[in-house]
């Protein structure tokens, strides 16, 4: 009876953290779009959506527990890869260079890149976790998607990552975003395999 009630209890915590997070990226999502159409300054998007960004990516450190403690079934070192490289950009780049992030092009790119991808991720989970069938548009797009968006937002962050590398003062985090810059390459293949992985056991059960 207890293993029932803990199991339930997960699921709603699951569920409502799913939401929020479908939410909030969704927020940035149509944000981005509404201030690329309308504002003739590129760094519009920045000033209005950083904070947001911000806030919804650093609430996803909460996945690497889930991970760690089972909660979910998503391997730990893939989720704590994603989640520290995102982190790491969205505070040590974005927010700490706005001079360098805010202009560029590259900054909504990503924004639209991570955006898209997670809202359609935390949708998907949320409507499974709710017990609804999940629509199979979703879940080809869950799957499938990523071959376009993936290339757009680790490009972007690699550039914006390396503008700030020329800028800052500070050496050692120069040599130390320089090192982070290197591994985006190996990052990039883990991650490639990993979802081309997902998508095969996935979308063969259509």
């Amino acid at each position: 009876m207890a293993t029932n009630k803990s199991q339930s209890a997960s699921q709603v915590y699951l569920l409502a953290y799913n939401t929020i997070c479908a939410g909030l990226w969704l927020y940035v999502l149509l944000g981005t779009a509404a201030a690329l159409i309308f504002s003739p300054d590129i760094s519009a998007v920045y000033a209005s959506l950083e904070p947001w960004t911000r806030c919804v990516q650093t609430l996803a450190v909460a996945e690497i527990m889930h991970a760690a403690s089972g909660l979910i079934r998503s391997p730990v070192f893939t989720t704590f890869t994603q989640v520290f490289a995102r982190s790491v950009q969205v505070w040590g780049v974005n927010y700490a260079f706005p001079d360098t992030t805010g202009p560029s092009l590259a900054y909504p790119a990503m924004l639209l890149a991570w955006a898209t991808a997670d809202t359609i991720r935390y949708s998907y989970f949320a409507i499974a976790l709710a017990g609804y069938p999940v629509p199979r548009a979703l879940k080809w797009l869950r799957y499938s998607l990523f071959m376009i968006l993936y290339p757009i937002g680790i490009s972007s962050e690699w550039w914006l990552m390396l503008q700030a590398t020329k800028v800052t003062e500070n050496m050692p985090l120069a040599a130390l975003y320089a090192f982070f810059l290197g591994l985006y390459l190996p990052g990039s293949v883990m991650m490639y395999s990993y979802m081309f992985k997902q998508r095969r056991k996935v979308l063969a059960r259509e």
